[in-house]
């Protein structure tokens, strides 16, 4: 749900960005006449709405490999508060190695409520405190 001030993030691994921007596409935003629906939003908002979220307040991008959790957003805006808030969910770091974030700003995804799919190529890390200003 969206909720200022909060970013939701999601980590995996892609073989390259074509394949990243394959999953969490633009694909509706510039308003085609045949918009397509992401596998990102299929897997973790049930692929209802075309934007579940503002198109606007997302990022989405490759990073170098890594299991730090906050090493991997912290090209991102707001990326070094937003790494803290991601350490202290990880602090012995990530499972496996990531190279490929994808955030969304002003929402609070709770995976109880979406029934997110178990085989997506990313995990929902966790929503945490940002500041946009």
């Amino acid at each position: 749900m969206e909720e200022e001030g909060i970013v939701s993030v999601w980590a995996g691994f892609f073989k390259d960005e074509r394949a990243l921007m394959a999953y969490a596409a633009e694909e509706g935003y510039d308003h085609d006449e045949n918009p397509e629906i992401s596998p990102f939003n299929r897997d973790f908002f049930g692929g209802e709405d075309l934007w579940p979220f503002d198109p606007d307040f997302w990022e989405r991008d490759l990073v170098e490999a890594t299991t730090d959790a906050a090493a991997l957003v912290e090209p991102f805006s707001e990326g070094e508060t937003i790494g803290e808030g991601l350490r202290a969910l990880f602090p012995q770091g990530l499972e496996t190695p990531c190279n490929a974030a994808i955030l969304v700003y002003n929402y609070n995804y709770d995976p109880e409520e979406s029934n997110p799919n178990p085989h997506a190529p990313v995990v929902f890390l966790g929503a945490v405190p940002c500041d946009l200003d």
